[in-house]
């Protein structure tokens, strides 16, 4: 069960409403959330929360900190596919179908997530009218809406990527308290790291960052 009323009310369940506004959602779904909805430690350290190659047990509301979505490519190398901020809903495809997963999701250290079971969403599917619709939706607009970001931020040059990115994921700076490490924020922008870091000083040395 949670905790923190306010977090809920003004984080989470705006969240879920701006998925869809004109389909309201039911009376019952706060109520349910609230109860089944449970906080994960705190992490300490980077933390697995779902692992590659196994159903995902979870979906996440990150309330404070960052979630990385990790894939493997064709040498088996780990890349980082999607980064995930505070306010976010991490519900992959693979959770919604309970089929294996090709990605690992991590949990940076700093952060804070809230879960909730597949077992529990089925209740959910199963008591209130609509709500599987709007989960497919709210995976849908997640995924869609962290892909278009990425692609967004690849399709400038590599300065204006740094920029960018950091203006997206505010509490990344100074970067040696980074909860996300260089490596993984260079191979996120498809850069070196020595690129990602020459480009941030600059940019700092400039007064832009």
């Amino acid at each position: 069960m949670l905790n923190n009323k306010k977090t809920f009310e003004e984080k989470l369940m705006p969240s879920l409403r701006a998925i869809d506004p004109d389909v309201p959602l039911p009376e019952r779904l706060p109520v349910f959330l609230w109860e089944k909805m449970e906080p994960d430690p705190f992490c300490k350290n980077v933390t697995e929360l779902e692992k590659e190659g196994e159903i995902p047990a979870n979906a996440y509301f990150v309330v404070k900190g960052f979630v990385l979505v990790c894939g493997y490519n064709s040498k088996l190398d780990r890349y980082i596919m999607r980064i995930y901020g505070e306010n976010k809903i991490v519900a992959m495809n693979c959770f919604m179908r309970q089929k294996k997963s090709k990605y690992t999701i991590i949990g940076c250290k700093g952060t804070l997530v809230w879960r909730i079971s597949s077992a529990h969403m089925q209740e959910i599917y199963k008591e209130m009218e609509g709500m599987l619709d709007m989960a497919w939706k709210t995976a849908g607009y997640y995924n869609d809406d962290m892909e278009e970001m990425k692609n967004d931020l690849l399709s400038h040059p590599m300065q204006e990527r740094v920029l960018r990115f950091y203006s997206c994921f505010v509490g990344l700076l100074p970067s040696k308290k980074s909860p996300i490490r260089d490596a993984a924020i260079a191979d996120y922008l498809q850069m070196s790291v020595a690129w990602l870091k020459r480009i941030r000083k600059k940019l700092s040395d400039d007064g832009l960052l």
